[in-house]
């Protein structure tokens, strides 16, 4: 069969010099950097266009179109515009585009003009490429531990964040962080994670601060409505971050209303609240406030010692410090007296070392020690 070769302009004439790289190789690249990306193919065409039926493309996330889809711009605007909001939502779409949109619109495809002189028509089905997302999940609570078991199911790669952590009890293929640093986590993991944070107020704000900074699709956050405003406040601190950006990043409480109580029930509905956002909805109904607050009574019943589970500062400086410290000291967040040879959590400032009941307490202390200094008990022994 012969081309239409007096219909249209000849391919080697338009193509660029490079358009016949290896589209392969260029996805190849991109899925080993864990990068998304949208496959771009010529499915229909109505001469005079210079592209041909199974002619492909690849679109970065940056919008660089890389291979051959014809060399008409407007339809590779068209193409690069709705390849990057394939990518965004991870929904695949049919687009045709034609000097009269009306004669190709038909239920299934988005019509587009045809603004160049060739007046071709192509239709072009365009497909995301995005990597298995990671589910970080920040704690080790009974939810949390829940999370990672049921998570497993779900076509995701599962981290778990938790300084106390033993990857032998976590479950295969999961991967343990033990560096609760916000700028840790959120350089450990890959592109628009989905974050829960559930540390029953260990390293709450980090976990959030982490998931903000990793850009994350969803933060969701075990917590009642009053403690997540403040950990929303220090998040905000511990990154230099507008607080009102950071609470629009976070869901809370987490979880779709199921009338949840135990961690695994309250689990279930966290992993349906991220398969909802996860599919671009994000709009199932809330969890009841008192369903997911019941990590912070139940829950914490449920498994007294994972409720204490914290950053903790296990560095060889820490454990210098510690040897060093009084027999007494006052946290400065909460005015309890601690006993620095047994507490886990400690903060460095201005060649002190200040000492503290829990990790909240030092989160809240770390992310802005002035607000705690102002008063006599303030002070490290």
């Amino acid at each position: 069969m012969t081309r239409d070769t007096d219909e249209e302009p000849s391919r080697t004439a338009d193509r660029p010099a490079d358009a016949d790289g290896d589209v392969t190789g260029v996805e190849r690249e991109l899925a080993a950097a864990g990068e998304p990306y949208a496959r771009v193919t010529v499915v229909r065409r109505e001469p005079p266009v210079s592209a041909n039926v199974g002619d492909r493309a690849v679109v970065t996330r940056e919008g660089d179109l890389r291979g051959w889809i014809g060399g008409a711009a407007c339809a590779q605007t068209t193409a690069v515009t709705e390849a990057l909001a394939a990518i965004e939502d991870g929904q695949p779409r049919l687009i045709g585009i034609a000097p009269d949109p009306e004669t190709v619109a038909r239920p299934g495809l988005a019509a587009f003009p045809m603004t160049c002189h060739s007046e071709g028509v192509l239709e072009l089905f365009v497909e995301p490429v995005n990597p298995r997302p990671e589910l970080v999940i920040c704690g080790g609570s009974p939810v949390a531990r829940s999370l990672a078991r049921l998570a497993g199911e779900l076509a995701v790669d599962v981290v778990v964040v938790d300084p106390v952590g033993d990857p032998a009890d976590l479950p295969d293929g999961v991967r343990l962080l033990t560096d609760t640093d916000p700028e840790a986590v959120a350089g450990a993991v890959g592109h628009a994670p989905l974050v829960v944070v559930a540390t029953m107020g260990s390293f709450d704000a980090s976990g959030v601060a982490a998931g903000v900074l990793a850009d994350a699709r969803y933060v969701g956050l075990v917590a009642s409505a009053k403690r997540a405003g403040e950990v929303v406040d220090t998040a905000a601190a511990l990154i230099d971050r507008d607080p009102d950006d950071v609470a629009a990043a976070v869901t809370n409480p987490a979880g779709v209303d199921v009338a949840a109580y135990t961690p695994a029930e309250i689990a279930v509905s966290i992993l349906a609240d991220v398969v909802d956002h996860r599919r671009g909805r994000g709009d199932t109904p809330r969890a009841a406030p008192d369903a997911v607050a019941g990590d912070e009574s139940a829950v914490e019943a449920d498994d007294d010692a994972d409720a204490d589970a914290d950053t903790g500062d296990t560095t060889a400086d820490a454990e210098d410090a510690r040897a060093d410290a009084p027999a007494e000291a006052i946290d400065p967040v909460c005015g309890m007296t601690v006993d620095p040879s047994e507490t886990a959590h400690s903060v460095a400032h201005d060649g002190e070392t200040y000492y503290f009941c829990c990790g909240g307490c030092a989160e809240s202390f770390r992310a802005e020690p002035a607000a705690y200094l102002d008063t006599e008990d303030a002070a490290p022994t």
